[in-house]
């Protein structure tokens, strides 16, 4: 008998697990639709499925009956968690009962009596259902749906709105444009299914184009799903289609799933607008598309500059959006060998280290098929003669390029790059694909490390990449009139109803009143025309928290002495102006600069009653420098000030490089230099952050760093830090790091934090839903462990720097035509803040070129209940505490504290640090 064909009409436990899902879904619907805060609900048996493995986000924690599972499993325990849920919804119109739960079958036989037998009409939808839900799994899709009459349109659901009502209102734009679709069009989805099978994607498109005349030339498909404007004559459709390759048979099944609001699918807009920029000629490259025609050549530095945009469409509050900024890339116009031949000539002896570091973990772009790839490593034993199998047929990589690329290799001896590619089987695994390419057809795009350290050539190019507002809505306009010039772009958008606005978005954002800087002796300072820089002030104030600095050593070479004893002279004068009491320090003069006398002389020199210990160095060197760290920071407890002589041995400037010194090495010793108003009471604020090893890290860990603050003030806090596996950004030890600042708080203050705000940073949207079900589970299952009765409240908001929002305000000066630069405080929580989240955008930063870009702030957990206005008022106070620069930064200064923890460990500790550094901040 053929398996396949076996009926499946099983009445045990999973057949009567799906009748109660039915049942519970059923009462739902019957009942006043509520939805979680976060997630928009959707009322049918397929969701209520989906919601065991996908709990919905709330304020308060999880909603929903299913997600409050942790298992998320579908054995019996989801089974009896389910009962347990139907058996209390019903309980509530009656009055309470006494029922001792047990964990076994005894449980679930006494649930069922006590619910009743299944109605007949269940029985039978159950039966009539066999057909669809019970056959072979091998006919499951994944792309089933529950029928459109029972899915809830996001349209039809209020967009989550949390606005803040402080400040003063502003005229805003964004660098957004509205997508208009026309009345009635919609989007009807199909799965395609081939037999035989068929794995590339590539092969499925030019199988499925064969029947343009049938299905209509305005398609998507993305090798499983198609999407039509059209609904086709049959709900099941046969084609049969030719194999380009043997001109064998393959038969398409077209298996109609739904309809859908335009609006509802995202994915299929930003696949359209990919679409569009192939049509308008444009090369991709990651996830940019850039225009090689309008290039910027810059012949002094052998560079080009391609302009081009970043596309993105999803559906904000202010409905539905196209965000499109302006980006370029760096293009250099020599391959990667001549790179390779002119480090050649500058260091013969250990050129192979040089070209390693200065290509390896860059990108590529080979211009006969405009691709680009990242080089992981560099292969010196292969060379363009290098033999592989094609097919049934060897050829050499000379023969390659020649027969398909018609392209003749020059320099037969040169090495090859490297780049691993990670490519899905057909069963889903992971496998790596390693590429070869030849020197000679690569040309490095992007920044090295040479090019930033070149101020000319940063200089020159910040002229053409850094872009002012007006210029960026320039941009977006003329990619508008370009898109509605171009007929192939013109109908791909009109044949699906869409249109887009010629103009960016207009809205109301708000400006936080500037802080008052808090300095020592009770001295404020509060400037309404630069609210984010208070430079001049910093180092003319007395600081709020000063420790003296009676015994310290500084460590130097011989022939920096000039220089040290001028440095020393001008300390002694900006400590006085700072009201900092620093004695004379005990000198110790090195005769060589070797990292092994370095570490002999600091180690001598330490004794128990040492506060501080500066080392001057000649020159800039990573292992020396990471040597003289660890010895000071994970095998002793001593504060250390690296100081290059270079920054010292330049007078016009050595006493603004003096006044930050000193301001540093306050801190390092545990002091304070300024706040401002702070009203939260018995709070603690975390700042989370993760460092991953760049390329040729190998297999060194990823750290995360937690930071923590002690005291209302928010001017001492707590640091500690976990090594994770390689590339891991989901921090494991959440809960040591939490437990270690949660005592650290209780032994400076004498009792537990009632609430904790955690901010997150380093988070992308795709992991906003791992760090939620994931981080923060762990972050509320500390609490117990602390005491069984401790329930403080908690706030989780993540951070995101990286983001395409670019926000303009007009320019009052030039009559309004003109725009400019919002101030810095400007917060937007509406028009282009995401549909169902509560989030923000804030400008901290005011910037003298170019156009800001502000920071997003999504809250993703939030037991506190702190109102918005608070919220966003208190992330804007955060980011004026950061003591390394006198003025605003972009982000909280707990995330940029646990920004340079976890670099200064992950670069150059590769330990852990000393527990007795653990409250000050020595990582500055």
């Amino acid at each position: 008998m053929d398996p396949n064909n076996r009926p499946l009409n099983g009445k045990g436990r999973g057949s009567f697990l799906l009748e109660m899902m039915k049942q519970k879904a059923q009462n739902e619907r019957a009942q006043t639709m509520s939805h979680s805060v976060e997630t928009p609900s959707v009322s049918s048996t397929d969701q209520t499925i989906r919601s065991i493995e996908q709990p919905s986000r709330s304020s308060e924690g999880y909603s929903s009956i299913a997600s409050s599972s942790s298992s998320g499993g579908r054995g019996r325990a989801q089974l009896v968690s389910l009962l347990k849920s139907m058996s209390s919804s019903e309980s509530d119109s009656r009055e309470p009962t006494s029922l001792a739960m047990g964990h076994g079958r005894g449980s679930l036989s006494g649930l069922i009596k006590k619910l009743g037998k299944p109605s007949t009409s269940a029985q039978e939808s159950i039966e009539k259902d066999s057909a669809g839900v019970l056959t072979k799994l091998a006919d499951i899709s994944v792309y089933d749906n529950p029928p459109v009459s029972d899915v809830q349109s996001s349209e039809d659901i209020a967009p989550i709105c949390r606005q803040g009502k402080s400040g003063t209102k502003v005229e805003t734009f964004a660098n957004y444009i509205d997508l208009k679709i026309e009345p009635g069009k919609g989007l009807f989805q199909y799965e395609v299914k081939f037999s035989p099978e068929i794995d590339s994607v590539g092969l499925r498109r030019k199988l499925l184009n064969q029947h343009s005349a049938t299905l209509g030339r305005t398609k998507t498909f993305d090798g499983a799903a198609l999407y039509l404007p059209i609904k086709l004559s049959q709900e099941v459709s046969r084609y049969k289609s030719e194999h380009p390759m043997d001109g064998s048979q393959i038969t398409l099944t077209i298996i109609y799933k739904k309809k859908q609001s335009m609006s509802e699918n995202i994915q299929f807009f930003n696949v359209l607008f990919n679409r569009i920029m192939r049509a308008l000629s444009l090369v991709r490259i990651g996830r940019q598309n850039f225009n090689p025609k309008c290039a910027h050549v810059l012949p002094q530095h052998r560079l080009e500059v391609w302009p081009g945009y970043v596309t993105a469409v999803n559906e904000y509050e202010g409905g539905l959006k196209l965000c499109l900024d302006a980006k370029h890339r760096v293009m250099r116009t020599e391959t990667v060998r001549d790179l390779i031949k002119e480090i050649y000539h500058k260091a013969q002896y250990n050129y192979k280290d040089a070209v390693i570091n200065e290509i390896v973990g860059t990108s590529v772009l080979t211009r006969y098929n405009n691709k680009t790839y990242r080089i992981d490593d560099i292969e010196w034993d292969k060379t363009p003669r290098y033999v592989f199998s094609k097919g049934d047929e060897k050829m050499s990589l000379i023969d390659y390029y020649k027969s398909h690329w018609n392209i003749e290799i020059q320099d037969q001896q040169q090495p090859l790059l490297v780049h691993r590619s990670k490519i899905r089987t057909a069963t889903g695994e992971k496998e790596e694909r390693v590429i070869l390419l030849v020197p000679e057809l690569s040309y490095a795009a992007g920044l090295t490390d040479n090019i930033r350290n070149n101020y000319n050539m940063m200089k020159d190019l910040s002229t053409v990449t850094k872009m002012s507002p007006d210029q960026r809505r320039e941009v977006i306009r003329r990619f508008v009139e370009e898109v509605e010039k171009n007929e192939v772009t013109r109908e791909l958008l009109s044949e699906w109803g869409l249109r887009m606005n010629s103009d960016i978005v207009q809205f109301t954002a708000r400006c936080l009143d500037p802080e008052e800087i808090r300095f020592g002796n009770l001295k404020i300072h509060k400037s309404p025309d630069r609210p984010a820089d208070w430079s001049s002030t910093a180092v003319k104030n007395p600081m709020l928290r000063t420790p003296n600095l009676t015994r310290w050593h500084i460590v130097y070479c011989t022939r920096d002495e000039n220089c040290v004893t001028d440095f020393l002279k001008l300390l002694q004068q900006v400590s006085r102006s700072i009201k900092m009491q620093i004695q004379e320090p005990r000198r110790v003069s090195l005769k060589d600069d070797r990292t092994e006398t370095y570490l002999r002389e600091i180690q001598n020199s330490i004794s128990n009653d040492i506060e501080l210990v500066v080392v001057v160095f000649p020159t800039n060197r990573t292992d020396r420098y990471s040597a003289v760290k660890k010895l000071c920071c994970v095998q002793k407890a001593i504060p250390s000030q690296v100081i290059i002589a270079k920054t010292i041995s330049k007078p016009p400037k050595l006493k603004s490089v003096t006044e930050k010194i000193a301001l540093q090495i306050n801190c390092k010793l545990g002091g304070a230099l300024w706040t401002v108003s702070m009203p939260l009471k018995n709070s603690m604020i975390c700042g989370i952050d993760v460092y991953h090893a760049g390329t040729g890290g190998g297999a060194r860990k990823s750290v995360a760093g937690f930071i923590a603050s002690l005291d209302a003030q928010l001017t001492k806090w707590h640091s500690r830090i976990c090594m994770q596996a390689s590339k891991q950004e989901l921090v494991d030890m959440l809960q040591v790091c939490l437990t270690s600042a949660i005592n650290a708080y209780h032994k400076y203050n004498g009792c537990n934090p009632d609430r904790i705000i955690i901010y997150r940073d380093g988070v992308g949207d795709g992991d906003l839903d791992y760090v939620e079900n994931y981080e923060v589970k762990q972050l509320l299952a500390t609490f117990n462990r602390i005491a069984p009765n401790y329930k403080p409240q908690l706030s989780v908001i993540v951070v995101q720097k990286r983001i395409n929002t670019r926000l303009f305000i007009r320019q009052k000066a030039r009559g309004g035509g003109f725009l400019d630069n919002p101030a810095p405080g400007t917060v937007v929580d509406s028009c282009i803040t995401r549909r169902n989240y509560y989030d923000f955008f804030l400008v901290p930063q005011n910037v003298r070129q170019g156009t800001v870009t502000p920071t997003h702030y999504v809250v993703i957990h939030d037991s506190s209940n702190i109102e918005t206005d608070h919220m966003q008022r208190l992330t804007y106070k955060l980011c004026h505490l950061y003591y390394n620069w006198p003025g605003t930064i972009r982000v909280p200064a707990p995330c940029q504290y646990a920004h340079k923890l976890v670099y200064l460990v992950g670069q150059n500790l590769l330990a852990e640090p000393h527990q007795a550094l653990s409250d000050i901040l020595f990582y500055l």
